[in-house]
């Protein structure tokens, strides 16, 4: 078992030793109850209980707002450095992260925005888990400062639903060190405070866009399920804009059944829908960009614009690397992953509908191969191409495959005034309706299917009449 201990620290040289009591209340921990552990830091003690079951990281988050610029370096890198030195003096093993600072610090004016601190603690709690691959993630509030902590938990709530982790995400915060007790404090550091006369004026924090950024990854992370929501974002770059619109399209497909048409290797003749194929590959996570600007005239610290579309972006990601869990080389085992998948999640109506296809395939491939044969078809060096006609034909008729073989022409003539009628009709509801009924595929839309060593391997579709189903399902 694995723990990742997401805390958010202030100034460690504040603090004083405490007996921390911590209970442990899953069910998947069941064993390990509670514990007592004397120390200068709940983080500390946490880990200390936890190391009984598994291994234990710790991801501290401190801030900017501890050091000042100077020498040429950053805060950021000054304030790590920092964190560092406190962490091994209490005993705390961990990496450590600064996040952007708020507020007047000892004469400096640093210009965060919450957002800022929420994006960069997300980015660095899914990193970490993506290496760790943890069992719990586990949060300690107790040591942060106020916007600190806020922007830390709706970071891990967050990450904890796109990693699927929101029922072993265990958040923490002690009670407050009560004032009549006169504990030396654990780190001895000398305070330099530059006291001002008169009254402060403090800002109070909009963290709206936190809840609006966690509220934006539930909604896109529902269609992970196929659930049928309407989503739409006031996205200003192209450039996301276009990538949102082709993931959710993917989705659309995916919850309307027609999964066919995800095949990673298909093509498509004429205009190409846009959609993300599975097995595009998203890459890595994406990094906040924030842009530290030290101005020493001033004594300003400076971040640029927090992203507000960074977690639709991550969310995006996620989903992405979600349809690539999907891709599979031919298309009978594609459809078959696809049924998997719709069947792990209860929509099994079309998981059936999709394995049925898939098992007609199947079928229509062995069909293909024995008439090949018997020279029916063509076979060069082992590819075996069926026409638009010759695949109609044997997916309707795989089950008779012999008596193809005597009356293949024959079956050809028959099938081309059905597929005639068929392409004469305008695309319509009904197309689509035959569309979705066997799961994406569709003799209306197939050109060409190319099987090879047995497998369906590539498929061509007219992209123009795709397109035009894929724009009905949009507006249906």
């Amino acid at each position: 078992m694995k723990f990742l201990v997401v805390a958010p620290w202030g100034n460690p040289s504040m603090w004083r030793r405490a007996r921390y009591r911590i209970e442990l209340r899953h069910r998947a921990l069941e064993g390990l109850g509670e514990g007592e552990v004397e120390t200068c830091s709940s983080t500390k003690a946490l880990a200390e209980l936890l190391r009984r079951r598994g291994d234990v990281k710790a991801l501290i988050f401190g801030l900017d707002t501890v050091a000042q610029p100077a020498g040429g370096r950053t805060p950021r890198e000054i304030a790590e450095e920092k964190y560092r030195e406190w962490a091994r003096a209490l005993g705390v093993e961990g990496e450590v992260v600064s996040l952007p600072g708020i507020g007047l610090f000892h004469g400096w004016r640093y210009e965060g925005k919450p957002l800022h601190l929420f994006n960069a603690a997300f980015y660095h709690i899914l990193k970490t888990a993506e290496e760790l691959k943890p069992s719990f993630i586990v949060v300690d509030l107790t040591h942060g400062v106020n916007y600190q902590t806020i922007a830390v938990l709706y970071a891990a709530v967050a990450a904890s639903v796109l990693l699927e982790k929101e029922d072993r995400l265990l958040l923490y915060n002690s009670e407050p060190y009560p004032a009549e007790y006169s504990a030396e404090t654990c780190i001895k550091e000398a305070q330099r405070v530059e006291r001002r006369e008169g009254v402060p004026q403090l800002t109070a924090l909009d963290v709206r866009q936190l809840q609006d950024a966690v509220g934006a990854i539930r909604l896109l992370w529902a269609l992970r399920r196929l659930a049928p929501l309407k989503i739409n974002f006031e996205i200003q770059s192209p450039e996301l804009r276009r990538r949102f619109d082709k993931v959710i399209t993917s989705y659309r497909l995916l919850t309307s059944g027609a999964a066919a048409l995800l095949f990673p290797k298909a093509k498509f003749s004429g205009k190409a829908p846009e959609f993300y194929v599975p097995g595009e590959g998203p890459g890595t996570v994406p990094e906040p960009r924030i842009d530290i600007k030290v101005d020493p005239d001033r004594r300003v610290v400076s971040y640029g614009e927090a992203d507000e579309m960074y977690s639709v972006a991550v969310a995006l990601h996620y989903l992405e690397r979600a349809l690539d869990e999907l891709r599979a080389e031919d298309l009978v085992g594609f459809l078959n992953r696809v049924a998997k998948h719709y069947k792990e999640i209860g929509v099994t109506l079309t998981s059936i509908v999709v394995d049925t296809t898939a098992k007609q395939l199947g079928r229509m491939v062995k069909a293909a191969e024995a008439l090949a044969d018997k020279g029916v078809l063509k076979r060069i060096d082992g590819v075996i191409e069926l026409s638009q006609l010759e695949a109609m034909v044997l997916f309707e008729r795989s089950n008779r495959a012999l008596e193809l073989a005597a009356s293949w022409q024959q079956a050809l003539d028959e099938f081309a005034k059905v597929l005639s009628g068929e392409m004469e009709r305008k695309i319509s509801d009904r197309t689509l309706r035959n569309l979705l009924a066997h799961g994406g595929y569709s003799h209306v839309i197939v050109e060409k299917v190319v099987i090879k060593d047995k497998k369906i391997v590539e498929v061509v579709y007219n992209g123009e009449i795709v397109s035009e189903l894929v724009q009905m399902l949009k507006t249906n």
